[in-house]
């Protein structure tokens, strides 16, 4: 389907984000979800540190949890770009979360990965701590988020240390080469540099010596969690994250897979509002929920 009108109408206005991406901007506290409790922490393990903001929806005992990962370097991404989002998936699933910071430049993303792998290990293996069980973790991010987590959950399944209940990964980065105009995926060669994203910045990534998901053996794949997987039409990455969806489901895993027709990268960030961004929450919602009923 055409783009949406709203999405061209704001790149018209703002020509310059097609490439850096689009300036994010909070509603001021008052006008932001309500919810139960904020927190800021340092989580501190294996000699790193990284902060980490807790959302809890309300008053109880315990909590199924969610590691987050903010979207990172194309949307401006740190904890309090990601506010609103997980303040809205907290209250309406009724998970903790627990978002995790990290550098949004991704000069070594290896370095990185290893990081947020270690601090996820220490939520699971301290999960009483948030009030929560380390049979009842779930993990997920958008953008380069998503990517880190899918990555920390395959770190995870090949080395037998944790296991994680579901997987969020919204319009993730499943190819790690800067392939554009001889891409195998039409999407880059299409949306490149168009509607706010460009993979001549994400070097960090797609430069990185690590294994792309996408070329995870299906053996690993099988294992995965239950996954959410959001794709955008006219993102540069909608084909990558549409085959990881399709590898894995041809592995045995469960998948749920979900293309946002007419929209673009980030929309669970952009344009608040818009009806793709409420139907993004609510499937969120209804996943994790589902899920939750399903597995206790």
């Amino acid at each position: 389907m055409p783009i949406h009108s709203y999405i061209l109408k704001y790149f018209d206005e703002h020509p310059e984000e097609r490439t850096i991406g689009i300036h994010q901007e909070n509603p001021p506290n008052e006008r932001r979800p309500s919810i139960h409790q904020i927190e800021d922490q340092l989580l501190k393990f294996s000699g790193h540190q990284l902060p980490i903001r807790i959302y809890t929806p309300l008053q109880q005992e315990q909590y199924p949890l969610l590691v987050f990962f903010h979207e990172g370097r194309f949307m401006n991404g740190n904890l309090d770009a990601l506010d609103v989002a997980c303040r809205m998936i907290a209250s309406f699933s009724g998970y903790r979360l627990i978002a995790i910071d990290y550098p949004s430049e991704l000069a070594n993303f290896s370095d990185t990965l290893k990081k947020c792998y270690e601090a996820t290990k220490w939520i699971v293996q301290h999960a009483k701590q948030f009030s929560g069980s380390n049979t009842d973790i779930s993990i997920g991010g958008g953008s380069v988020g998503g990517t880190l987590a899918t990555s920390i959950t395959i770190e995870a399944i090949k080395r037998n240390d944790f296991s994680l209940k579901n997987q969020l990964l919204f319009y993730p980065i499943t190819d790690f080469n800067d392939k554009i105009e001889d891409s195998d995926f039409l999407s880059r060669k299409m949306y490149n540099g168009k509607y706010g994203i460009d993979l001549t910045n994400l070097n960090g990534i797609l430069q990185s010596n690590l294994h792309s998901p996408l070329s995870i053996e299906k053996s690993i794949l099988a294992k995965m969690p239950p996954s959410l997987i959001y794709t955008a039409e006219y993102d540069p990455f909608s084909d990558e994250g549409e085959a990881y969806a399709e590898k894995i489901q041809s592995a045995g895993g469960k998948i749920k897979l979900v293309r946002f027709d007419g929209n673009i990268h980030g929309f669970m960030q952009s344009f608040p509002g818009s009806p793709d961004y409420m139907r993004g929450f609510e499937l969120t919602t209804e996943f994790l929920v589902t899920e939750e009923e399903v597995l206790t």
